[in-house]
């Protein structure tokens, strides 16, 4: 008689509910998981970031905004701690990878002044 087969579940995806710039700045910097939490509620986990659905196909660097991508992209990489994002299982949205970036005309302008 054979031995049934053992099938691995899918892993668990999540859809993201608050943080898709902390995430897609955590995956631009080499991170492979991010702090989470289920419904902003609850503990505190790691999740991985391909596990990770986004609800927008595009972050925007313009404008004010790009001075909000712009803080986080530069917290991620300089390892400083940011809050954790808000998830719930689900497969609905895009994968992070997918995720663009919109330019912003001042980027040399901002830069400068960053110096």
């Amino acid at each position: 008689m054979s031995e049934p087969s053992e099938t691995a579940e899918p892993p668990q995806v999540y859809e993201i509910l608050d943080g898709v710039r902390r995430s897609k700045a955590a995956l631009i910097c080499g991170h492979d998981a991010i702090a989470a939490q289920e419904n902003g509620v609850g503990p505190e986990m790691q999740i991985p970031l391909d596990a990770l659905r986004s609800p927008k196909d595009e972050i925007d660097a313009t404008g004010i905004r790009g001075l909000s991508w712009g803080k986080i992209l530069g917290a991620t990489q300089n390892s400083v701690a940011l809050p954790p994002i808000e998830v719930a299982k689900g497969t609905r949205g895009i994968p992070l990878t997918d995720v663009v970036i919109a330019g912003d005309d001042f980027d040399a302008f901002r830069d400068a002044f960053q110096q």
